[in-house]
Parts: C-alpha cells; structure tokens; sequence
C-alpha cells in the first residue's frame, strides 16, 4: 500500500516518522572534530586555521576549536559562530625554529617538562568531554594532545606549521619526531621545508595555506585604503606584516630604512602586528624585564627605528582587522624573516597582486619566484634589503608585472577551496570514506 492510501493522519504520522529516522541518520553521520590551538595572539596559524573551518562542510563534520590560551583571535573564531573552548591549564612544547627552550628561553624547560604529563592528562580529561571522532592538531607544539589521543584511540590529523629546531644535541627534535611517528594518523605541512624537517618514517603530505581571493581581493581601490591609513597617494608604502618579532626580522627590516630613504625620500615603512614593548606599567615589572632581558630586543628595535618614527617614516600601527586594506595601500610586502618560515603574509601580498621582498630561506623560498613575483635577498641584511625594495619602487613596470605573476601563482596553488578539500579528503580518509 502505498502512502496515499492512508488516511491523513496516519499519513502525516508516517511523515514525521521518515523525518525523525532521517534526522538520527544525518546526526550519526555528522562526525565531531576537535581542533586544538597553542594560543590565543593572532598570527598564521589560527588564522589559517579560522580559513579552513570556513570552508567545512557542516553537514558533514561538526567542529570545536580548543585554545591552550586566550587571546584576540578567539573572538574571530566565535564570531564565524565555531564553538570554543580555552584551557590555560594545559601547557604546549615548542620545539620549532620560531620558539624553541634553548638560548634565552632556556630557563623556562624544567617548567615545561614538569608540566607536561599533567597535561597529558588534562588533554585526556578534554576529551572525554568533547567526544571527538578526529583531533586535528594545529601546531607541532602539541605532542601532550597527541599522547592522549593514541591513548584514546582516536584518530590524529597533525598539522606542522612550523620547521622543528635542530637544538643542542637533537634529543627533543627526536621524541617529537617519534611521537609523530607513534601518535600521528596523518601528517600535514604547509611546506616541503618542513616535511623535510621531520625525519624518516613520518609520511607528511604538503598542503600549503590558503588564501580566500574573497576576502584579500586584488580589486580593492588603494586610494580608498591609503585614505583609511591616512596615507598620501605620494609616498611609497612598504608593508611588513609581523610586528615586532626576532624570528620574522623586524629589527634588519628597521635597520634598512636610513638606506631606502636616503635614495626614496618619500618611502614610509608600515609595520603591523604586535608593537614593540619596552618596560611595564609597574616598575617591578619593568626591572624584571630589563635584568631578564625579556624586551632587549624591542629595546633594539625602538633604537633603530627612532629616527624613523621621528620623522613618521616608520610607524608601528599594532594589530589591525584590516589586513586587505593595507595591503592593497602598499606598493610592496616585505617578508625580512630570519628563520625558515611559511610566510602568510607572502601569499596574501600574491592573491592582491603586489610584489614581494623576502628572505632567502626555507618557506619563502618555495612562495617566491625570484625575478618573477618578486625578490629574495640574504637574511640579516640590511642593506640587501633595502637594495631589493629600492629595485621594486623605482620600477613600476616591472612592479606591476611581479604581482600580476604572484597573483597567477597564487591562484594556482593557494586556492581556499583547493587546499582545503584535499585537507577534508585525509578527514574522508580516516573515516573510510575515501580512498585509503
């Protein structure tokens, strides 16, 4: 009998009926995702992270995002109406070229590792209230997470965003290695410098990071931008996008701008992110800060640059919401890193089509096209820097035709929906509906 042979009650009955199996059946379908984050400051990796939950399909995997800390770029991701969590209570282990405990963080290793099984288990505990079917790691920083889900048995999707550090004499570099051999279902880098970083037996599939050509549009009008930053159709805008930082090399970036003045009068270097923090509000603070030496380097920072910001031709302009904008204001984007880094900043600067300056090294070697999207120059040179942006401003021509390359590139291998189906594809892996 069919359903039209029934009387109008039973056939709405029947109805409601199909609809509640079929609802049961799309939540059992629907699979939960815990994504775990180191911190909570804004920079590429949450960023990249926000990006990919973006594109999910939320009929498909139901995402949570776990920060160890709090911060400004949690609020992004509420915003984009993700769950969040944060625990402080759970400590992190870098072992990268970019923070590393060696050197003048060396003081802070016997509190990591009393830290850090505790935290095994607060990652257990974690997970026994999220109920995840996947943990994807955003960091190789979170070895603790990835201890107490192989202790779970659940799968672990593990991002590296970041080259490991050789160390002193590679003991850490090798229990990492060995925890993403043991504890990692998949592998991802962003680069093939940090697959490469990673040693024999990790199988790392290489999936650069993204670019929403939406959101960082080529289109945008840069006299409208450059009117928003109170900048003049004149000047010559050179942008770094990183703020004060050792590893990203602000310090050599400020250092080459009395060469690029004296030969661009007109040049302005805009630096955005995180300003230079020199003392504290309170004066114990402050003293602990200088006998540590906690803020020696924005010391030599705002040493270098005063002359600059003198005469309003550097200006640290903080962490901004508005990074398209600046960068469609700028005539170039510098990317002065001293360690190997994937550069966000780089292929932002390619998907609106403007010309780059950056370190040659790992990472920015595999973003940039020397001649032909844009400049690498020797890191921790002031002076080859300077040359290299000086090369850019005073060709336009030759400007235009770098970020119209970059852009094509870009287009190419940082497409948003691209980069991330292959990401969702490991997901469809795991779950035994894709290929093995």
């Amino acid at each position: 009998m069919s359903i039209f042979g029934l009387l109008p009650r039973q056939q709405f009955a029947l109805v409601q009926l199909a609809d509640y199996f079929l609802d049961r059946m799309l939540e059992a379908g629907v699979k939960r995702i815990l994504y775990v984050h180191h911190g909570g400051t804004v920079g590429g990796a949450p960023l990249s992270l926000l990006f990919l939950l973006q594109q999910l399909d939320r009929s498909l995997y139901e995402p949570v995002v776990l920060f160890l800390a709090d911060g400004p770029v949690v609020e992004r991701f509420r915003t984009a109406g993700v769950t969040v969590h944060i625990a402080p209570e759970i400590t992190d282990f870098s072992h990268t070229e970019l923070v590393w405990y060696g050197a003048g963080l060396l003081w802070q290793l016997p509190g990591k590792i009393l830290r850090f099984w505790p935290s095994v288990l607060r990652a257990a505990a974690w997970l026994r209230r999220v109920q995840p079917d996947l943990v994807h790691l955003n960091s190789s920083t979170l070895a603790a997470f990835a201890i107490a889900a192989r202790r779970a048995t659940l799968p672990v999707v593990w991002h590296i965003r970041e080259p490991l550090a050789h160390g002193y004499f590679g003991l850490r570099r090798a229990w990492l290695r060995r925890v993403l051999r043991q504890c990692a279902t998949r592998v991802v880098a962003i680069s093939q410098f940090d697959a490469a970083q990673l040693g024999d037996g990790v199988a790392a599939t290489v999936i650069h990071n993204f670019v929403d050509f939406a959101q960082f549009a080529r289109e945008m009008d840069p006299a409208a931008a450059r009117a928003h930053l109170q900048l003049s159709s004149a000047q010559h805008v050179v942008l770094m996008l990183g703020g004060c930082s050792l590893t990203k090399g602000t310090l050599p970036f400020v250092r080459a701008y009395a060469s690029l003045r004296r030969r661009v009068p007109n040049a302005v270097l805009i630096i955005a992110g995180a300003k230079p923090e020199v003392g504290a509000a309170d004066w114990l603070s402050a003293i602990l800060k200088r006998i540590t030496g906690a803020d020696r380097y924005a010391r030599h920072v705002m040493a270098a640059a005063a002359a600059g910001i003198a005469q309003r031709g550097i200006r640290f302009v903080g962490v901004r919401s508005d990074v398209p904008q600046l960068l469609a204001a700028s005539d170039v984007v510098v990317f002065p890193s001293i360690v190997p880094h994937f550069a966000r900043p780089l292929i932002e600067a390619a998907a609106m089509a403007k010309p780059v300056v950056a370190s040659d090294l790992g990472g920015p070697r595999e973003l940039v096209v020397p001649g032909s999207t844009g400049l690498l120059v020797p890191p921790n040179d002031p002076d080859a820097l300077a040359n290299a942006i000086v090369e850019v401003l005073q060709d336009p021509q030759a400007a235009a035709r770098m970020g119209t390359a970059g852009f094509e590139r870009a287009r190419q291998l940082f497409d948003a929906q691209k980069n991330a189906a292959r990401t969702f594809g490991l997901y469809a892996e795991i779950f035994g509906s894709g290929p093995a």
